[in-house]
């Protein structure tokens, strides 16, 4: 099952398209999580 899925995710990694959607999406994770770090250090300190 395992070996499937994972062949599933290099297949459609093979399309360049879908290669610049991963890259974005990891980009956009990657703010927003810098973007809740920063607020939440600003938060506790009351």
């Amino acid at each position: 099952m395992k070996r499937m899925i994972g062949a599933a995710i290099a297949n459609w990694f093979r399309k360049p398209e879908n290669r610049e959607k991963a890259k974005q999406t990891a980009k956009q994770m990657a703010e927003k999580y810098q973007n809740r770090k920063k607020s939440s250090k600003k938060s506790p300190s009351r």
